[in-house]
């Protein structure tokens, strides 16, 4: 008992003894990771965690055309939406039924009391497109090709000026299951001219529903989604070698 009333450096060997134990015991208390009243706990996030990964958006496509484009008699398939869904695109169908480089349309083709013409269409894309798909001109076979020359080439030309960066294609018109009028073949010609012209590329599908009776609908003119579905293997076949990288 004596050793307790002893003084360390002027301090009683008890004292001492107590803050010694005291130390001990904060210490063992303090790494059992017991969490200090008042003291918030800190989250550490798992090392495997990642980052949440944002889907890029799809590629606008805007697709122009006539009632073929449209949809009309295909039941709701659409030769744009198969290609789109295809390709991974977000499709924007402007295709308005009577319409051409040169004809306008109304409410008895299209559903719209006025459509106007291919170049008309122009005002009505909304966004940057990454490509934009141009099918049509069977509705102004018969009109002076000299005319329809001339709007082709204007249509291109702005659509290549408001979107210097845009793919742009135009397809080689389309018929049904009837043979092409005598007058087809210049008229193709004369739009493969004004494509070239303004930088656009003309791509040629042949006639994928010439002579094909069950591909086209009761109308007798517009094809059955049979027919839009061949129209869309026909698009994809002559498309895909100029997307390729």
């Amino acid at each position: 008992m004596r050793m307790l009333g002893r003084d360390v450096g002027g301090m009683p060997l008890w004292v001492l003894t107590l803050v010694v134990v005291a130390g001990i015991v904060i210490a063992a208390f303090l790494s059992s990771g017991v969490i200090v009243r008042g003291e918030a706990p800190r989250y550490t996030p798992p090392r495997d965690a990642a980052s949440p990964t944002i889907p890029a958006p799809m590629p606008l496509a805007v697709f122009i055309g006539d009632s073929y484009t449209q949809g009309a008699g295909g039941g709701g398939v659409r030769w744009p939406t198969l290609v789109g869904d295809a390709h991974g695109w977000d499709v924007d169908n402007l295709g308005l039924g009577g319409t051409g480089y040169i004809r306008t349309s109304d409410a008895n083709s299209c559903g719209r009391a006025y459509c106007g013409t291919y170049g008309q269409t122009i005002d009505e894309i909304v966004g940057s497109p990454t490509y934009i798909v141009v099918s049509g001109g069977r509705n102004d076979v018969g009109l002076p090709t000299a005319d329809v020359a001339a709007a082709a080439d204007a249509f291109f030309g702005e659509l290549r000026e408001r979107y210097p960066y845009a793919m742009i294609f135009v397809m080689a018109p389309w018929f049904d299951d009837d043979a092409p009028p005598p007058s087809a073949g210049e008229f193709a010609q004369a739009i493969q001219a004004a494509a070239l012209e303004n930088e656009v590329v003309y791509l040629d599908s042949g006639q994928p529903l010439f002579g094909r009776t069950d591909l086209i609908s009761a109308d007798g003119v517009h094809p059955n989604a049979a027919g839009y579905q061949a129209l869309a293997a026909a698009v994809t076949a002559v498309l895909d070698p100029q997307l390729a990288p």
